[in-house]
């Protein structure tokens, strides 16, 4: 008789597996989307939430305007001081408003971003060959040199150079970037009334202090003036934005960079990851303009 086959199915192991991968991958795929999900509408409600704060600040200073007004009409002896209260806190209140801004980046971003043009800065240092310190040089716009060799000659003014900088002199040259700093004092100028004058004395708190209440890159900053050892040096406490050790890093570019605008000389800089952070610029190193 002859021998029929089995009736029975075989279960192959890589069907098996197959079927094992779509099963896990199909509930991944939508653990991730809703995570996904979760992540923007919490950008989203924090977007919404610092609007709201910046918003109730404005109508909270209307109000205080609009009562100081109604009080001035009231108490007729104060009415000067109580007018003048209230159209300060109404000028406040409009302008709060108007100017919340409608998107926020956090510093972690911030740092990511800057993170990557480090990066880029450091491979072509090292590509190079470059042992100089990196130095802030004033003109036109302010570029940051680093040399090919410690206390090398510094190039002229900064408005001829490229981002290679390669003279007749083979012992000299290097490579010139447009530091991180000079859009952050672009911004910090349209904030003064005036300049900020050739006296590092006068110059350096008020750049320390934009550090913080302008750009909000710092919790404190303090700093002090050393005329004999032409030394500027800036103590700073809960540093953004990365590692604040980094080449041209923004708090470091934006010190020097405003130094380098106010004295119209080149400034070196060293950062030390103390606690706090210290920064250290000095100036008054010659440029070479042969």
């Amino acid at each position: 008789m002859a021998h029929s086959g089995g009736t029975e199915s075989e279960h192959s192991p890589v069907s098996d597996e197959s079927a094992s991968t779509a099963d896990t991958s199909e509930p991944l795929q939508t653990r991730v989307a809703v995570l996904e999900a979760k992540n923007r509408q919490l950008r989203e409600e924090y977007a919404r939430a610092r609007q709201t704060t910046y918003r109730r600040t404005a109508v909270s200073l209307l109000l205080v305007g609009l009562v100081a007004i109604a009080g001035g009409v009231v108490f007729t002896d104060a009415r000067t001081v109580l007018f003048a209260l209230g159209g300060t806190g109404v000028f406040a209140g409009v302008l709060t408003y108007f100017i919340t801004p409608e998107r926020f980046i956090s510093a972690q971003i911030g740092g990511q971003i800057f993170e990557a043009v480090r990066a880029d800065r450091e491979a072509t240092i090292d590509e190079l060959g470059l042992r100089g310190e990196p130095v802030y040089i004033p003109g036109e716009a302010v570029r940051l040199f680093v040399p090919r060799d410690a206390d090398a000659p510094l190039p002229g003014l900064a408005t001829d150079l490229d981002l290679f900088v390669v003279p007749e002199d083979p012992t000299t040259g290097g490579v010139a970037f447009h530091p991180t700093g000079v859009p952050l004092f672009e911004e910090f100028s349209d904030t003064i009334d005036q300049s900020l004058g050739p006296r590092p004395q006068s110059a350096a708190p008020v750049i320390a202090d934009a550090l913080v209440e302008v750009f909000e890159l710092a919790d404190s900053a303090e700093s002090a003036v050393d005329t004999d050892t032409q030394r500027i040096t800036f103590e700073i406490s809960g540093a953004g934005l990365g590692d604040p050790t980094a080449v041209d890093h923004p708090i470091s570019s934006f010190l020097a960079v405003s130094l380098v605008e106010a004295l119209a000389e080149p400034v070196e800089v060293t950062v030390t990851a103390d606690d706090p952070l210290t920064v250290t610029c000095r100036y008054g190193r010659d440029e070479d303009t042969t």
